[in-house]
């Protein structure tokens, strides 16, 4: 049997749909008694083993959701009975345009959903889910236009991004390849390949499907790494691509850890090693890293040094771990291996060459 106070904020939305449509017609009275009808008939849809509410569950209800909302929920009389609705057609506890029992239905969606809790993929869901209460006025209604925002930062997808990653996440399912063409690097140049994506990944600077592709002219797979925000077609007819044939497995979780982030391009499974690298880190930052590592594999052994903190790390030493690294400035440094720290010159000569003076003194 679903308990009465789990259904609060059920009962809270069934309320505000009545409350609105007597707001909107002037034909339409709401009395407690057909309030407290309707909101047993809705519960019990939705529940069929809830036990109906009393009547002074009812107008603790109507009492709650002016405290707890903000909300002006007014009395008149008519025919000698009480009725109710909001003072404006504008008022109700959500903040998304909802019309009818469109919130009704979210907040169903939600409680189905609940019901497979723990499942893989949950922390996503769980993030989704409070975004929605938090858009839809479920949760912090009370807040004023002016102070409500979103207050759950999440990575949303770019307009690219969205366009493709359905499509991509399918196919990664089914296991069929997909014709596709990209621009590297956005550039003029396009690519076209035979693709079978195996995972996506979002990271900080975008989503990257991990996947293979098929080179007719060696008669060979290839591992690749493709940039949503890069593609500029998917199609489902393919043309290479060869009958019966697999690519061999390739162990992503492994490739993305070695790394710091992930760059786009083709992937040899053996060229770059994963070796030890240690890094001096300034204070503050430091802080920061020991509550939320830089990477996966760093190392819970550090020593003080200098002001700072000593870190080693066990990555590939690529272009984005380069980049990662000039990111801090001052506050962070590679101390070895010493390969490594001249790649860092290098690419901090570089980044000081592009703003030598270009005329004058």
């Amino acid at each position: 049997m679903a308990s009465s106070e789990r259904n609060i904020q059920l009962r809270y939305i069934i309320l505000d749909a009545c409350f609105a449509q007597s707001a909107r017609e002037e034909s339409v009275f709401w009395t407690k008694e057909a309030l407290l009808e309707e909101v047993n008939r809705q519960l019990l849809e939705a529940h069929p083993f809830t036990k109906p509410i009393a009547m002074r569950t009812l107008e603790k209800d109507i009492v709650d959701m002016k405290a707890i909302y903000g909300v002006h929920i007014e009395s008149g009389r008519r025919g000698g009975k009480v009725h109710y609705a909001y003072a404006d057609n504008s008022d109700g506890i959500n903040k998304s345009q909802l019309i009818d029992n469109e919130l009704l239905i979210v907040h169903q969606f939600i409680q189905i959903m609940d019901r497979f809790r723990g499942i893989p993929g949950w922390d996503w869901w769980l993030r989704s889910k409070l975004i929605m209460q938090a858009q839809m006025g479920m949760i912090g209604s009370g807040l004023s236009e002016r102070e409500w925002k979103q207050r759950i930062m999440e990575i949303t997808f770019s307009k690219d991004e969205r366009r493709w990653y359905e499509s991509l996440v399918e196919a990664a399912f089914k296991q069929t390849p997909l014709r596709l063409v990209y621009a590297p690097g956005m550039g003029d140049q396009l690519e076209r390949v035979d693709y079978l994506p195996d995972k996506l990944v979002q990271q900080p600077g975008g989503v990257f499907a991990l996947g293979s592709a098929w080179d007719p002219d060696i008669d060979a797979f290839f591992h690749l790494i493709v940039k949503l925000d890069e593609i500029t077609s998917l199609d489902t007819v393919v043309s290479d691509w060869p009958e019966g044939l697999k690519p061999q497995p390739f162990n992503w979780e492994v490739y993305s850890a070695d790394r710091i982030a992930l760059t786009p391009g083709v992937v040899s499974a053996s060229s770059d090693v994963t070796i030890s690298v240690r890094v001096w880190v300034a204070d503050q930052l430091a802080q920061q890293f020991l509550k939320e590592p830089m990477h996966g594999s760093q190392d819970l052994r550090v020593e003080q040094s200098g002001g700072g903190i000593i870190f080693t790390l066990y990555l590939v030493p690529d272009i984005q771990f380069v980049r990662f690294a000039l990111q801090w400035g001052d506050e962070f440094q590679v101390l070895e291996p010493e390969d490594v720290r001249h790649k860092l010159r290098l690419a901090s000569r570089s980044a000081s060459d592009r703003y030598a003076p270009m005329f004058g003194p």
